[in-house]
């Protein structure tokens, strides 16, 4: 028993001296604990970004930070997808433990002479070149510098407009007047309600239609395949007068809607027809 207890204070003597030692080597050369992210590739910090451009093959998109939403100014004014823009802005926050100066290398050899996509945060350039074979990497040009870090960041942007504008038909942010709709003429009254061609809408199932218009997100986003025959036109026009049109080109085995001004078309699951366009075909 006394054994034992020998034992146990040996044990306790030694913890406290290792504490002491860790202690004094922590003041001593001034260790600093918890996550040091000694390598990322700028100092821009996400939410002091306001502006971004996007410079790709064809043509050239900017976006703009307006409040809590983002907004695309060009190549057409329509609000953004702001989830896929923060992630974009996470670029800003990678961090790297390889890097090089761009004048110790022939740009070319990275994919750098002719970047692939050229992003802008503010004043800050990305300019992308060619991946890593190792670790799905990319390198990335900022400045002077060349980084290798996480192919995570072009996926987001390299699609276009597809990729980053709003996955809504008619955002909220849009204040919408009247819709038109296969036989249907719908208008906002003065308290906010709806009436159809000049009469109250009750019960309120086309309301709820408009409502699913303004809040059903698309599965997802494609170039408008203009060769197909729309099978109806819808419009929107809104408070401040400008309007929109849409087709509607299929309806099986999903939902397509097209808007051929954005050259775009909005892909949803063919049961969300009771909710999109069915009460239009009362």
């Amino acid at each position: 028993m006394a054994g034992m207890i020998s034992k146990r204070w040996i044990i306790n003597y030694l913890l406290i001296i290792l504490i002491i030692i860790f202690t004094y080597i922590g003041n001593r050369y001034q260790v600093e604990t918890g996550y040091q992210p000694e390598n990322r590739i700028t100092t821009l910090k996400p939410q002091d970004i306001n502006r971004i451009s996007i410079q790709l093959a064809d043509y050239t998109i900017t976006l703009t930070r307006k409040a809590t939403q983002w907004q695309i100014d060009t190549p057409v004014k329509w609000p953004a997808n702001n989830i896929v823009v923060e992630r974009i802005l996470g670029i800003a926050l990678s961090e790297t433990e390889s890097s090089i100066r761009a004048d110790q290398i022939d740009l070319a050899t990275l994919g750098l002479q002719f970047p692939t996509a050229i992003l802008s945060l503010n004043d800050t350039q990305f300019l992308f070149g060619a991946t890593n074979n190792i670790g799905q990497r990319r390198y990335v040009m900022t400045g002077s510098t060349i980084y290798l870090i996480s192919d995570i960041h072009l996926h987001f942007f390299s699609q276009g407009l597809s990729a980053l504008i709003d996955r809504h038909l008619l955002p909220r942010t849009m204040r919408l007047q009247n819709f038109r709709i296969g036989s249907l003429k719908l208008s906002k009254t003065n308290d906010n309600g709806w009436q159809n061609d000049g009469k109250a809408i009750t019960p309120n199932l086309l309301g709820d239609m408009i409502t699913k218009w303004q809040t059903l997100e698309a599965s997802r986003i494609q170039p408008y395949q203009e060769a197909n025959i729309p099978k109806q036109r819808i419009s929107a026009t809104f408070e401040d007068g400008s309007k929109i049109e849409f087709f509607l080109m299929d309806i099986s085995p999903e939902i397509i809607i097209a808007r051929p001004d954005l050259g775009l078309q909005y892909h949803f699951s063919e049961s969300q027809y009771y909710g999109l366009l069915e009460p239009a075909q009362e």
